[in-house]
């Protein structure tokens, strides 16, 4: 029997008051409750109305079941086989798990697959509760006889949050909940995911990865690849794997939407946490590799899964989408307002990189820093004065020529911006330090197989590389004297790279080993940045504070967003594709903005180019007029065949990038308004038309269109060739940039888009820029 006190309330406590009944126990905050049915165990989530947000699946599998061999994920994300999924209120899976992790090349770190098999149970029914501070502690019953131990508590905002544990834990590989999903109901966030806004229907796994690359051009091309990009010091080939990958029918959402290798939602910047439509928030609070069964295998439920042995998470009670974004980006953290400077448009000078690993560098100090001094001369040729120009190869060039580049920008009323990132290696991607690789071996700082031992992988680059270990405090102290150096320059600020390449096996300082570490990095990695450039403000009050934007990230309490001003979307593909191309922005930016990450800054003309060739000028046109009315607006491109700056392609398509601009200038002032109001209400200044305006034409499932703020509708052109575009509009009036044709919504109209316009209108009588 439940061993429970006939009514117990405890307003003392900050966050919650809790009733304890044979019947039922109660879990009350600021913003609604958690119901506890105690046999069969089963939590229900309410808001402060009463009204029911999220429940618990019922209880249908009283006894445990066999766990038979799984795959999931299987090699290359392909979802063949059954994930033997079993839906009950708060499962366990008790048995073996083996999994292993490219290790060297693009996909360093990712992960390749995952094989389990044992046994899964469920909670069955409570058998005590007791008071605990802000909450209640339940011991409950399984159908493996073991026993759960299961906190329900106040959270941040009046949320609630659930820790669930095995008292008795060897031999636990996973746990999970499981959730009825509504008719209707969508799914939105996520982070850095490409293809959709709603992920009702799709699996997604959270596990920060590198270098996913999509469209038909690169999946065609790139999949034959496959046997020379992995060979080179993994530990797998294609023969090995037993997989065979056939384009375009064996591969989920065929070259439209699938990532290779990770399928279609692998991400560099993935956040474990949602907003539903129905009002709620919920968000993972554990950096272990999770699943997300968002009623891809069954049509009426929703699961998440974690490879750890305990389950942790918070649900945010509404009542309204808006209100468990504030609530979950509160916890999750929001980016910095950058400098104003950082905001303005920014010209990249890349180093170029080789076709393949392991070939050699194609730049040297001479071919950079000519390249380096043709910008210069063609920025005063063309009268292009950018707000930044950022050189990523400084580490090819003497230290006394960087400082008087800096010196030159300075002088011009340019920013300098330069490049840094996590692992360590002589590789043929120019952007390491000769020497730094033998140096921090040799040293100790960096990430171990066992003690006293680096642990060596193969890196992007192609040559041997280690991770650096920000959890040693000889490392903290390299770091910061790399940065220092680098600001004491003269610099405003630099890209911070990579942070995806952590490995099952390596060991870290502070006792974390790559399983629990892998998707900490980045957060670790950026706060440490974060904090040396803060400190490095307080010596130099007279400089604006460094300016830092990132390409890893992953959520937590808090996440990486906490300590970011921006974030680049990874290495996009030179193309139009919806997997890597210009279609896979609006959706990524969107699903991480209402995450707490709001400063996402693109490529313009994409990034990776080895099969796609370099943009033509039609695709630079699009790529600059879909930045133009977002937080950043930087041109870094063409990786392969040479960064192409705006007036690669001729005077008409310099005056349109010209323009575009002059456009994201006019509007900073309005995106840094936004941006201010965001940090303190969750409310990102790029706004999915879901969350702002659910009343527009297909607005639940709109990656294209955003608001910029409440006035601003932005409909940017994504398809090749495309002179026109539907565009679905929110309740009101609006009007284009030129006053003329009204429109009146909720409507969805077909509106005019030559390559030299970039649609985009006003609430009427509102012109904010």
């Amino acid at each position: 029997m439940l061993a429970l006190a006939a009514l117990v309330c405890l307003p003392g406590t900050a966050s919650a008051a809790v009733s304890l009944r044979a019947d039922r126990v109660v879990v009350t905050t600021s913003a609604g409750r958690a119901v506890i049915d105690p046999d069969p165990f089963r939590i229900t989530f309410q808001d402060r109305r009463g009204r029911t947000l999220l429940r618990e699946v019922p209880n249908r599998l009283p006894e445990g079941r066999p766990l038979p061999l799984t795959r999931d994920p299987e090699p290359f994300a392909l979802e063949r086989e059954p994930d033997h999924a079993s839906y009950s209120p708060l499962g366990v899976e008790l048995g073996r798990e083996r999994r292993a992790q490219w290790n060297a090349g693009f996909w360093t770190g990712n992960m390749l697959f995952s094989r389990r098999f044992g046994s899964a149970h469920f909670a069955h029914r409570a058998l005590n509760a007791v008071p605990i501070r802000h909450g209640v502690q339940l011991e409950v019953s399984t159908s493996s006889r073991r026993r759960l131990l299961v906190r329900v508590v106040g959270d941040v905002g009046g949320a609630i949050r659930v820790r669930a544990r095995l008292r008795d834990a060897p031999g636990v590989i996973s746990m999970a909940d499981s959730f009825a999903a509504r008719r209707g109901e969508g799914f939105y966030g996520f982070g850095g995911r490409h293809g959709t806004v709603n992920k009702r229907g799709e699996k997604l796994y959270g596990w920060t990865e590198q270098e996913s690359f999509g469209g038909r051009a690169t999946l065609s091309g790139g999949l034959a690849l496959l046997p020379t990009l992995i060979r080179d010091g993994s530990d797998y080939t294609l023969e090995r794997l037993n997989t065979k990958v056939d384009v375009p029918a064996g591969i989920p959402g065929g070259y439209e939407r699938y990532l290779a290798p990770t399928g279609p939602n692998g991400a560099y910047y993935p956040q474990a946490l949602f907003v539903s439509s129905r009002g709620y928030g919920f968000m993972l609070n554990q950096p272990e590799y999770s699943r997300w069964r968002m009623g891809n295998d069954r049509r009426g439920a929703w699961q998440v899964q974690v490879s750890a042995r305990e389950l942790d998470y918070t649900v945010a009670l509404g009542p309204t989408p808006a209100a468990s974004v504030r609530t979950l980006t509160a916890i999750n953290g929001r980016h910095r307002l950058p400098p104003a400077w950082a905001q303005g448009p920014m010209l990249v000078r890349a180093a170029a990189v080789p076709a393949l690993p392991g070939q050699p560098a194609p730049e040297t100090r001479a071919t950079y820093q000519a390249k380096i001094e043709q910008d210069l001369a063609d920025m005063a040729r063309y009268g292009v004065r950018p707000s930044a120009y950022a050189f990523e190869g400084w580490a090819l060039l003497d230290l006394d020529y960087v400082r008087e580049l800096i010196r030159r920008l300075r002088a011009l009323g340019v920013r300098a911006v330069v490049y840094h990132r996590a692992y360590v290696s002589d590789d043929a991607l120019s952007t390491q330090v000769p020497g730094d690789y033998q140096a921090t071996f040799s040293s100790g700082y960096v990430a171990t197989s066992r003690p006293g031992v680096p642990y060596v992988f193969g890196s992007n680059g192609g040559a041997p590389a280690t991770l650096l270990d920000f959890k040693r405090k000889r490392t903290l102290a390299w770091w910061k004297a790399r940065l220092e150096l680098l600001l004491d320059a003269g610099a405003d600020g630099f890209m911070q790279d990579f942070g995806e390449q952590v490995q099952d096996g390596m060991d870290f300082a502070d006792g974390s080993d790559g399983r629990t570490m892998h998707n900490r990095y980045p957060i670790v990695f950026h706060r440490v940045s974060r904090r040396i450039a803060d400190a490095w403000h307080q010596r130099n009050p007279e400089r604006d504070v460094p300016w830092f934007f990132t390409r890893s990230g992953y959520s937590g309490r808090p996440g990486s967003a906490a300590f970011e001003m921006g974030n680049f979307p990874g290495d996009e593909t030179a193309d139009w594709s919806t997997g890597s191309g210009l279609r896979s922005l609006g959706a990524d930016m969107l699903n991480r903005a209402v995450g707490g990450a709001f400063g996402y800054t693109t490529d313009i003309g994409g990034y990776v180019d080895l099969l796609t060739g370099a943009p033509d000028a039609e695709l630079y046109t699009r790529w600059s007029q879909w930045s133009a009315l977002t937080p950043y607006f930087r041109v870094h491109n063409s990786s392969l065949n040479g960064t192409r700056m705006p007036w690669a392609y001729g005077p008409e398509v310099l005056e349109r990038w010209k323009r575009l601009a002059a456009l994201h200038q006019r509007a900073l002032p309005l995106i840094r308004k936004l941006w201010r109001k965001g940090r303190r209400t969750g409310m990102p200044p790029t706004r999915p038309l879901w969350l702002s305006a659910p009343e527009a034409p297909g607005a639940h499932d709109e990656a294209q269109q955003w608001l910029l703020g409440p006035d601003v509708l932005v409909a940017p052109v994504v398809r090749e060739g495309a002179r026109s575009r539907s565009v679905g509009f929110p309740r009101g009036c609006w009007t284009g940039p030129d006053g003329g044709r009204r429109f009146r919504g909720p409507a969805r109209v077909t509106v005019a888009a030559p390559l030299d316009a970039l649609p985009y209108f006003f609430r009427c009588g509102k012109r904010p820029f």
